[in-house]
This record gives C-alpha cells, structure tokens and sequence, in this order.
C-alpha cells in the first residue's frame, strides 16, 4: 500500500472485496502490542493524518472491487 501505517489492513481489505474467504480453526495472522509502539498511542486513529490512510484503503478497496465485479459475484 505504500502508507505510513496500516498497510496490513490495506492489503487484507483489498484482498477481500477481490475474493471470497473462509474460516480455518487456528490463527492466520497475529497482531502483537506493546506499550511502546506507535499503534498503541491513543491520539494515533485522531489524527488527519489517519483519516487520509483510511480514505485511501477505502479508495483502493472501491477500485478493485469495481475492477473484478465478477470475483464477488
């Protein structure tokens, strides 16, 4: 995704709008925190700076589902 953070969640939002999942019994990706991580700060989802990385998953995610409108189908 080429972002500042969330980069992860671009690419698995983006995964899914092109094709459908399923479910596995065990864990498929892990998420670790620790208090100093940037993530964990509380003004980190406040920002413009967030807001923009969010429109710009939502845009991605937009145009590749308009783009594979049979993947979802």
């Amino acid at each position: 995704m080429a972002l500042p953070g969330g980069e992860d969640t671009g690419l698995l939002i983006a995964a899914s709008v092109v094709r459908d999942g399923y479910f596995i019994a065990e864990p498929g990706l892990l998420y670790r925190k620790h208090p100093d991580q940037i993530t964990a700060r509380s003004d980190r989802s406040a920002n413009e700076e967030w807001q923009h990385r969010m429109q710009l998953i939502e845009a991605r995610a937009s145009a590749l589902q308009s783009s594979f409108p049979a993947a979802r189908a």
